[in-house]
């Protein structure tokens, strides 16, 4: 490659694509430009620093005049022109044209090459700041990371952690792009016909509404399908304490980092489950504990060190799937880290249980929400009511029953409904303990 000027201005060209303003950023330093195929078309592949983040573009180099093919919701994949051995080339984001995308399928992992006849037909699946996501033939997705970590990314090392521990309940990791340290994207098998969690939730949730009558009479019940879903949270718990190990916390210091958003989170929504603990006999199943401040007190002063893991650290509805085999994690990010680090945080794993019985939550009252005002809302939020209170049941009598579990959370129901609780009004507030997607 000739000239570092024209992948400046190309960069600053992807740099308003993916940041969706324009004008004049901060330097850009080249780190690292590799030609993953020579000639035209080609894929040149550059990491910069630029505005304090690692930048990842994938180039696709094609002759001008050549027809284009826009992935997704960009109009025009071109990024400019630069010229080397080869000539002029038209140089386009490699992730938004589909010609560009099945050369680098074949780049990463050999599994796709060229174009026309019999190539694989390929689609846009995700596209944002944390990952482009291509899917090619039903069969394959390429998953590329357009910010980049110093290091590993969380997300394909707890992929390839629960893949090493035997983990199955997961698209099966074919290919991890790395360079320099650096993780860059992934491979893996597409899991035809899987259904996305939440949708299969929104769904049950309106069949109940619509039917007017109790969820397990409801032709949509969801409560097995959230038994099963419990299951693999447990199995996916096991996994992860298999392959990255154990370590212990301590609860009084996590209380004090979280009370002000608790409290915060107890107060200011009354419809919210998790005020009463999620039991029947007082706040978090402790009858003596009468408020907030007071159930807060009681868990600090327990004096337990609970078990701690390397959790998925934003486990809810949007991030698991429904296949003919099953439940699947569909999406491992954020891989254990907390919002805004790239290093995993250990925590208990009822933390992610506790992502899960939110979202479920979450999902109740958006599906409340859509019926209108009153008297069809009051009836609607009844139902949703329940609900939420039927799968939750469901989904953590699977979790707590499956075998080996034990050996991670507490043998005290009133301890663990406490600890659920505290990790749900955490995670509604959003604070640094919880995470910052909604589903």
């Amino acid at each position: 490659m000739n000239g570092v000027a024209p992948l400046d201005r190309l960069l600053e060209r992807w740099r308003e694509q993916h940041l969706h303003r324009a004008g004049p950023g901060g330097p850009i330093h080249l780190l690292d430009v590799e030609v993953l195929r020579h000639g035209r078309p080609g894929i040149v592949d550059v990491v910069a620093e630029m505005d304090a983040r690692l930048a990842h573009a994938v180039l696709g180099v094609r002759r001008p005049g050549e027809e284009l093919r826009a992935l997704g919701a960009v109009d025009e994949p071109t990024l400019g022109t630069l010229e080397d051995e080869e000539g002029v080339g038209l140089v386009v984001d490699a992730l938004h044209d589909v010609d560009a995308a099945r050369l680098l399928l074949g780049a990463v992992a050999g599994l796709a090459d060229g174009a026309g006849r019999g190539a694989p037909v390929v689609s846009l699946v995700r596209d944002d700041d944390e990952a482009t996501a291509l899917a090619f033939d039903r069969r394959y997705t390429l998953t590329v990371f357009p910010w980049l970590t110093r290091g590993p990314h969380p997300g394909t090392t707890f992929l390839a952690g629960l893949d090493a521990a035997g983990f199955n309940h997961l698209p099966a990791p074919i290919a991890f792009w790395r360079r320099a340290g650096r993780d860059l994207g992934v491979v893996q098998e597409l899991l035809a016909g899987a259904s996305s969690g939440w949708a299969l939730a929104i769904s049950s949730l309106r069949d109940v509404i619509a039917s007017g009558v109790s969820p397990d009479l409801a032709g949509g019940d969801f409560a097995p399908e959230a038994f099963a879903l419990g299951t693999m949270a447990a199995r996916m718990h096991l996994a992860l304490d298999t392959a990255f190990g154990r370590e212990t916390g301590d609860l009084a210091v996590l209380v004090d980092a979280v009370r002000p958003d608790v409290l915060a989170a107890a107060a200011g929504d009354s419809s919210y489950p998790g005020r009463d603990g999620l039991g029947s006999d007082g706040v978090a199943g402790d009858p003596t504990a009468t408020t907030s401040e007071q159930l807060l007190d009681a868990l600090r002063d327990t004096g337990l060190h609970p078990v701690t893991i390397r959790t998925h650290g934003d486990f809810h509805l949007g991030r698991t799937a429904r296949t003919d085999a099953g439940w699947v994690l569909a999406d491992c990010m954020p891989g254990g880290a907390a919002p805004g680090s790239e290093e995993p945080v250990f925590r208990s794993p009822l933390a992610d249980v506790a992502d899960l019985t939110w979202s479920l939550h979450h999902a109740a009252q958006v599906a409340a929400n859509e019926r209108g005002p009153a008297p069809a809302s009051t009836r609607a939020a009844e139902l949703a009511a329940a609900w939420e209170a039927r799968n939750r049941r469901a989904f953590l009598a699977a979790y707590l029953a499956t075998p080996g579990i034990g050996g991670l959370v507490p043998s005290d129901r009133r301890i663990v409904r406490r600890l659920l609780w505290l990790f749900e009004l955490a995670r509604a507030a959003r604070s640094p303990w919880g995470a910052a997607s909604v589903r």
